[in-house]
């Protein structure tokens, strides 16, 4: 059977920082979710191995970039933030030529760690980004959570399988 190609583009998006509706908000960049790898290089072995450890992560940090609109004042407030992002994204299927649309929603929670107040030039908008030091993130597509990553609860979790529940369960 062949594999058939779906590609999605965002047609629409919004973004809430806590109950504010934030206006203007012109990308955010998603967290990059990194394992901590442990070096393996053993007489025999013609090659070191990084060897990830499925049950620890990296810190990571999400942006928020935006053009000071509406609300968006609220996205530099010093502590701690939740964050959802709304998508709308449209599908083509390749091979059956259909199109369609699906809800993606990340939430994310993260501490203000930085604002980079941007440019300001003469017929081009003043926009600032925001980052934030990351301590969970949870992603929805059509209603069905595909992951979820938890630093304080300790929890790692792809497509309802949690990963760091295999250990506990060995220590149990």
């Amino acid at each position: 059977m062949a594999l058939s190609k779906v590609y999605c583009n965002v047609e629409d998006h919004r973004l809430f920082d806590g109950s504010n509706q934030v206006e203007d908000v012109t990308k955010v960049g998603l967290p990059t979710i990194k394992h901590k790898t442990t070096s393996i290089d053993v007489a025999g072995m013609v090659m070191a191995v990084e060897m990830p450890d499925m049950t620890h992560l990296d810190s990571a940090e999400y942006t928020i970039v935006h053009n000071n609109g509406v609300n968006s004042k609220h996205l530099a407030t010093p502590g701690k933030h939740s964050h959802e992002f709304r998508t709308v994204r449209q599908r083509y299927h390749v091979a059956e030529g259909e199109l369609g649309h699906e809800s993606v929603k990340f939430r994310l929670i993260g501490v203000h760690s930085e604002t980079q107040k941007g440019d300001i030039e003469t017929g081009s908008p003043y926009g600032s980004t925001e980052k934030y030091s990351l301590l969970r993130y949870e992603e929805e597509v059509n209603g069905e959570v595909i992951t979820v990553i938890d630093a304080m609860a300790g929890v790692i979790k792809y497509n309802g399988v949690e990963y760091t529940d295999a250990v506990s369960s060995l220590l149990g």
